[in-house]
């Protein structure tokens, strides 16, 4: 954690020097500076080879995604998330064990197998534990950055908008690794517990995509909140609000939970709709409905960025 904030207190000059990626930026601009100016002392200097000292400064320093990206995960080192994420999914696993132990003989007669553990497993994970773990995630990161005014200074170095994307590739990472956790469990109780055949485990496999990308969509509008609101404590009230709107709306009219965001976790596993588990028709329109809500959180979140002090 104090790495996290050292790192976030570095000035905004350094932050550019890091996602360059090309440790010699600065010494490449230093020589080409001494260049120029000897040659305007001198009055020897050509247009053509000012340009060009230009052209190839402007090439070293521009802003790399790939450095954005590895600063985000340097920057984001938080091992309570997954240890709390593993936590919090193994009180599902729990959940969906009981439900298939207590009623094994009705489920054998009906050949029901990983239907019956996913069921419960991913339920209450879905409606409550993600969403407020990754927003938490994402919230705590976030409000580093408004220390040391450091929005304003990548707004001033032109460096905002790679920044911005380095976040959001960063957040379908965690999400991806989130759902890797979840699945991985999924499998263990499954298979080695439980003993059932891996043959029938592939719908539940391919839910990871659209729960991956709700996920993602869910920090990408926490990283806009968080903008706003600044304070870790100011986004999580918001973001709280908002998650219990998602579990009454999944509870009292279960179709609408694709609509919503803070929703589309539960909405996008099938959980409240186990007969559609393997539809394709569901995956792809709970996809469509994640990817809608990323590119609203992702045009919130550099709208918001832009006036954040």
């Amino acid at each position: 954690m104090n790495g996290n904030d050292l790192a976030n207190r570095l000035a905004s000059a350094q932050w550019q020097k890091k996602m360059s990626g090309n440790m010699m930026v600065d010494g490449q601009m230093a020589v080409n500076g001494s260049v120029i100016n000897n040659q305007n002392m001198s009055n020897v200097a050509s247009p053509e080879s000012t340009n060009g000292n230009d052209e190839v400064t402007r090439h070293l320093s521009k802003p790399s995604v790939t450095a954005a990206l590895r600063w985000e995960i340097r920057k984001a080192g938080n091992l309570w998330y997954w240890i709390a994420t593993v936590l919090f999914d193994l009180i599902g696993m729990l959940n969906g064990w009981s439900q298939y132990v207590d009623y094994r003989k009705d489920f054998q007669a009906q050949g029901v197998t990983w239907a019956a553990v996913w069921g419960q497993a991913i339920l209450l994970p879905s409606m409550v534990f993600m969403p407020v773990l990754v927003a938490a995630f994402a919230a705590q990161i976030e409000s580093n950055e408004h220390v040391g005014r450091n929005w304003q200074h990548l707004n001033a170095s032109g460096t905002a908008s790679t920044a911005i994307i380095g976040k959001m590739l960063h957040g379908l990472l965690a999400s991806f690794l989130t759902m890797v956790v979840f699945e991985a469990e999924f499998l263990v109780v499954g298979k080695v517990v439980l003993g059932f055949s891996l043959r029938d485990v592939g719908p539940f496999l391919l839910r990871g995509v659209p729960m991956t990308l709700a996920l993602w969509a869910i920090m990408t509008l926490t990283q806009a909140i968080s903008a706003q609101f600044e304070s870790f404590a100011g986004t999580m009230s918001v973001v709280l609000v908002l998650t219990l709107f998602g579990c009454a709306l999944s509870l009292i009219v279960p179709p609408l939970t694709l609509i919503y965001p803070f929703s589309l976790v539960t909405g996008a596993s099938a959980a409240r709709d186990l007969g559609n588990i393997a539809s394709f028709g569901s995956i792809m329109v709970a996809t469509l409905m994640a990817l809608f809500w990323v590119i609203v959180g992702g045009l919130l979140f550099r709208r918001l960025t832009r006036k954040a002090v």
